[in-house]
């Protein structure tokens, strides 16, 4: 009985936890979202973008000293000015991915060994000086990292992204490897992500209008609700990847040889000059910070 005392606050603050976590990541997630406008950064070619997020990456996890972590923060604010893009919609797509910055702060923080900064120990866990930098410098990273990929999505619209993925992927198809196909399901996952997010919106607000308060009553009552959200929000995802696999279906995909397009995808001077741009900032930071 004493147990079930100690488990049931606990399992009150799971569901807590479990409901915000949830609708909060398809409530504010952009990664996946196209926010169509006139800018600079809207017209580059979808490639250069592409290769500029991969050395991104690459020179970001690369990074030890935190001031090279600013250094791409400033960055990215900068390319959300200049894309014209909502600062305050950029910045809460990040939101989401708190949890997961969070266990990764926490990993580092707890488990890396070094100069101890508590007088007493406790083990298994160590507080040490290494552990609140590798937590800031890990945590950071990604955060950043995820940054610039909402801002590739955002001004990128989906078929560019595929056009520029299968272009890309082009020397792969010489040993057989399917690249539309990966391309095309790659898409299709990060599309369906706002779809998700607009479904789980729309059932919360069915379940709120039909009286239902999701956030009272017994851990088995809310577990029972939140089983009243999560099923009709599968049975709908798999109705529309249902209605989608009938619409390319009649529409043949797979049974054309080579795929035709009015748009051919050329780089011009402005693009190469941004792929220049980009090279030689990645290299001047990595040279800078990397420690």
């Amino acid at each position: 009985m004493s147990k079930f005392k100690i488990l049931h606050p606990l399992l009150y603050a799971t569901l807590d936890i479990l409901d915000i976590v949830f609708m909060k990541f398809l409530q504010d997630l952009t990664l996946g979202h196209y926010y169509p406008t006139e800018s600079t950064i809207h017209s580059l070619d979808p490639r250069v973008k592409l290769l500029g997020l991969f050395l991104v990456g690459i020179t970001l996890f690369s990074l030890k000293k935190p001031w090279g972590l600013a250094i791409f923060f400033v960055a990215a604010l900068w390319l959300i000015r200049f894309s014209h893009l909502p600062l305050t919609t950029v910045l809460r797509g990040l939101r989401p991915f708190g949890w997961l910055f969070l266990l990764t702060a926490c990993l580092q923080l707890f488990f890396t060994s070094g100069q101890p900064i508590l007088p007493f120990d406790l083990a298994p866990l160590h507080f040490t000086k290494e552990g609140i930098q590798q937590a800031i410098r890990i945590g950071g990273q990604l955060a950043l990292f995820i940054l610039f990929s909402s801002i590739l999505t955002l001004t990128t619209s989906p078929m560019e992204l595929l056009r520029a993925l299968e272009k890309l992927g082009s020397p792969l198809k010489r040993i057989r490897i399917p690249v539309a196909d990966i391309c095309l399901a790659m898409l299709l996952c990060i599309r369906f992500l706002p779809i998700l997010g607009q479904e789980a919106e729309r059932i919360v607000e069915a379940q709120e209008a039909r009286g239902i308060n999701l956030k009272s009553g017994t851990w088995r009552h809310r577990l029972e609700k939140f089983h009243g959200i999560f099923l009709p929000l599968l049975y709908n995802v798999l109705g529309r990847a249902e209605e989608l696999a009938t619409a390319m279906a009649v529409r043949g995909y797979g049974q054309a040889v080579d795929k035709q397009t009015l748009k051919s995808m050329r780089m011009s001077g402005g693009d190469l000059f941004g792929l220049v741009v980009i090279v030689s900032w990645c290299i001047t930071v990595l040279w800078l910070f990397r420690g």
